[in-house]
């Protein structure tokens, strides 16, 4: 999904099948940190936690907020509004082919495609905004930390 993980996704499997396991002991306060930034990262506990063990014993950085989510969300919703509009659109051409009149629910699909479109650019503006942020944590351009 190029860089993109479901909700509650596992980490990246690779074949054949990794034949060593790690198993670990928590408390339910522990756990409970480690579900939740799993949950901010969109990696399962189980990926998260080793993600990050892997991570810090290979000395790479750790996964990442998924900041992202809630714009690509917001894009498949209105993905989905645009293309119930063309199904009405390609429905009012041929009832207009037929009887020669719109059909008189045509101005509400246009309204709702109008909403469908605003969506879809507040939400692109959100991923530029979003992009530009990550790009600026990671190489430290406009954070005033000069790097991390």
């Amino acid at each position: 999904m190029s860089g993109v993980r479901r909700l509650g996704a596992d980490r990246e499997h690779q074949g054949p099948r990794r034949s060593r396991r790690v198993n670990l002991r928590l408390d339910e306060v522990e756990h409970a940190a480690i579900a939740a930034a799993a949950q901010r990262t969109g990696l399962t506990p189980a990926g998260y936690t080793a993600e990050v063990a892997l991570a810090q014993a290979l000395g790479r950085r750790p996964p990442e907020e998924d900041n992202l989510r809630p714009v690509l969300l917001e894009l498949m919703q209105a993905r989905t509004q645009v293309r119930r509009y063309a199904v009405n659109v390609n429905q009012a051409v041929r009832e207009l082919n037929a009887t020669g009149t719109p059909p008189r629910w045509l101005m509400q699909a246009v309204a709702l495609t109008s909403r469908a479109v605003a969506r879809l650019d507040a939400a692109a503006v959100a991923l530029t905004s979003a992009r530009r942020s990550r790009a600026a944590r990671t190489t430290g351009i406009g954070t005033g930390a000069g790097g991390r």
